[in-house]
């Protein structure tokens, strides 16, 4: 099964875990058309929630570590203007020699 919107597919994925439960993972999976992996995953949240349908949960990052502060990008973008948009590895040589300004107010 791929990712959907279909507002049928919690019941289906409640279904899978109630068909677990009698058969087996493994049957399952084979009948549904997913991984043993995803059956478990699925299983889990059921012990959770109950006997409800599972929500179908985004999987879009909740954060991102290696994220630039918001003042370099600024400055990044004001190379980019300056530089009539040259390429990434010239922008980044210029940030490795102009020093950063800090305001003060």
């Amino acid at each position: 099964m791929t990712y959907t919107n279909d507002p049928k597919q919690p019941k289906v994925r409640r279904d899978a875990v109630l068909f677990a439960q009698k058969h087996g993972v493994r049957c399952a999976a084979r009948r549904y058309g997913v991984s043993p992996g995803t059956i478990s995953k699925w299983k889990k949240r059921a012990q959770v929630i109950g006997l409800h349908p599972i929500p179908t949960y985004s999987s879009r990052p909740r954060h991102s570590p290696t994220q630039v502060s918001e003042s370099i990008a600024d400055r990044i973008v004001a190379l980019r203007f300056e530089t009539n948009g040259r390429c990434a590895e010239v922008i980044h040589k210029l940030l490795q020699t102009q020093p950063l300004c800090t305001e003060s107010a």
